[in-house]
């Protein structure tokens, strides 16, 4: 088999896996991709290999090698470049360094957006951590709380792998910080979606929750979930897919405008927040409310991106 028809028959796992309401999640490890998948593409990258080895003896490394992956082409690529780094760091302990790190090269243009690999890094650190408590602490709130999702993202994984999932009071202990507290009951909602690959049941898990604003944070998850579930696809198959993630959902009208609108905000990061290519996937959602809501989320995005390249 030649490497084009190879290329081909993964485009066409990974859409039809999608189609279907499961996107491609290899095993192994929550969230878009599997890591252990990851692993095994990375063996040709000799010049990783190596910023990974200078990573902690030189520091100016540190933000050369993750620039050198923000300057890959798709967020699949970066993603696969990062995990690896991710990994080192979270063993050597060093996560506040990363998130830092990640958050500089944001505020100085090298990355668009570091949200969505802060995600990825909390899915390693709980990995290597093996406990949401330890992981919530050697991280923070930056790239917009990214990190505190992915770790309880990658908890909620982790329960249903050992058959155990209780959300219900997975976030007590974080009820003093406001911050991770918020961000944990979010981080719910995209972990079960993670787990069972369906809008409504995952919504009625977030009902178990305690309160209202608890069960709506997690909905929110949810919701966001499901749009980021299609970043890996080509972009062929990503415009054919990605403005559909809300229909045929029995939601409330309130939680359909929010699902649309989520629409708008991944198409943001998968375009690198150009507007108006995220508009496109907009006019394609197939109602003039659902293109609205759409077209907002992508502009909430927009305000928000350029928050975070000023502020960090």
């Amino acid at each position: 088999m030649d490497d084009e028809t190879a290329d081909t028959n993964e485009i066409q796992r990974k859409s039809a896996r999608v189609t279907h309401g499961q996107p491609d999640r290899p095993g192994g490890v929550p969230g878009r991709g599997g890591r252990k998948t990851l692993w095994c593409t990375l063996g040709a990258a000799a010049v990783l290999e190596v910023a990974i080895i200078v990573w902690w003896i030189v520091p100016s490394s540190k933000s050369s090698a993750l620039s050198d992956c923000a300057g890959l082409a798709t967020h699949a690529e970066q993603r696969r470049c990062l995990d690896p780094i991710f990994e080192n760091a979270a063993r050597s302990e060093n996560a506040q360094t990363v998130l830092h790190t990640l958050t500089k090269l944001v505020r100085t243009g090298v990355l668009d957006d570091c949200h969505l690999f802060a995600h990825e890094f909390g899915h390693v650190e709980f990995e290597v951590q093996g406990s949401l408590a330890i992981a919530m602490g050697a991280g923070d709130a930056s790239c917009l709380n990214g990190y505190y999702h992915g770790v309880v993202e990658a908890a909620v994984y982790h329960a249903a792998s050992e058959g155990k999932v209780d959300i219900a009071d997975m976030c007590r202990d974080l009820r003093g910080d406001d911050l991770a507290y918020d961000a944990c009951d979010h981080g719910l909602g995209h972990g079960l979606l993670n787990v069972n690959g369906d809008v409504m049941q995952s919504r009625e898990d977030c009902a178990s929750l305690p309160g209202n604003y608890d069960r709506q944070r997690c909905v929110d998850g949810v919701l966001m979930e499901n749009s980021m579930r299609y970043l890996d696809l080509d972009d062929g198959h990503y415009r054919k897919s990605a403005p559909h993630a809300c229909a045929g959902l029995s939601l409330s009208p309130a939680d359909l405008d929010s699902c649309n609108a989520e629409i708008g905000e991944i198409a943001m990061f998968h375009y690198k927040h150009n507007l108006n290519a995220a508009f496109e996937i907009c006019q394609a959602v197939g109602n003039s409310s659902g293109d609205a809501a759409c077209e907002r989320g992508a502009r909430e995005e927009l305000v928000t991106s350029q928050r975070a390249h000023q502020s960090g």
